[in-house]
């Protein structure tokens, strides 16, 4: 139990140094446990639609919108048009996000 907890923290430490490389410093460089939730949400499918995402997050739509911007401007996601129904955004892990991900599943399985 406490290899899992210390793997987790191992997780949140990179999730946070991540961001600040990525963000860099200042006000808007937080992450928060909705932007961990919300990555690893898209990450369990790959893709995924913004109002599925908010539902199942159970997140408001200002805050969906707001979580999901920060993780695409870290360059690990994308926020397109759904070609299905132009009315609803669809996300998706970019090549970085796959990247990243992989390198969580690394720290998880030490």
């Amino acid at each position: 139990m406490t290899n899992s907890i210390e793997n987790l923290s191992s997780v949140i430490r990179t999730f946070r140094t991540a961001n600040s490389v990525l963000k860099g410093e200042g006000k808007d460089s937080h992450i928060l446990l909705e932007h961990i939730e919300a990555f690893l949400y898209v990450a369990s499918k790959k893709e995924a639609l913004m109002r599925d995402a908010q539902k199942d997050l159970q997140l408001a739509q200002a805050k969906t919108h707001r979580t999901f911007k920060h993780l695409q401007r870290l360059g690990w996601l994308t926020i397109g048009t759904d070609h299905k129904d132009m009315r609803q955004r669809q996300l998706k892990l970019t090549s970085d996000g796959l990247d990243f991900l992989a390198f969580l599943t690394y720290k998880l399985d030490r």
